[in-house]
């Protein structure tokens, strides 16, 4: 869902700015999950053909920039690459400028109301990193990071 709303909210300011998606615990070739894909779907925002991916060290180690769900998937990523230091953030974090120590929370399995819960949340936090990003004027090749 982050890359989805991501991607929308940058090409909505002609920002060249690229996100790629990748799990800590992805089902692997999965498709979107029906009720993130219909939760996405109601804000206008399509994900055709998108598949879960597992997160690489190598993928890490490519981004300029590497946004985590959670504070949990922050230690994790740190595991999993020793080049992840000063890159790897959470979004909530990093979107804001501000400590986080709950993150977004993963609504996989869970209510459409909290499926449009996280939408909402994604899109705050997401509109407020591309407007950091923007006002950097850098291109980024950035990965998200959750479950």
């Amino acid at each position: 869902m982050a890359e989805a709303i991501f991607s929308a909210l940058a090409a909505e300011g002609s920002l060249h700015l690229e996100a790629r998606s990748a799990g800590v615990a992805a089902l692997v070739g999965e498709p979107v999950a029906p009720k993130a894909r219909a939760a996405l779907e109601e804000v206008g925002i399509s994900v055709n053909g998108h598949r879960a991916r597992q997160v690489s060290a190598a993928m890490i180690e490519q981004a300029d920039l590497v946004l985590a769900m959670t504070p949990r998937h922050v230690d994790a990523l740190h595991r999993l690459s020793a080049s992840s230091s000063g890159k790897v953030h959470t979004l909530l974090g990093y979107a804001n400028d501000t400590p986080d120590v709950e993150g977004v929370p993963d609504p996989y399995g869970q209510s459409m109301t909290a499926h449009r819960a996280t939408v909402r949340q994604l899109h705050r936090n997401l509109y407020a990193l591309v407007r950091r990003l923007e006002n950097e004027r850098r291109r980024w090749t950035i990965t998200l990071s959750g479950r």
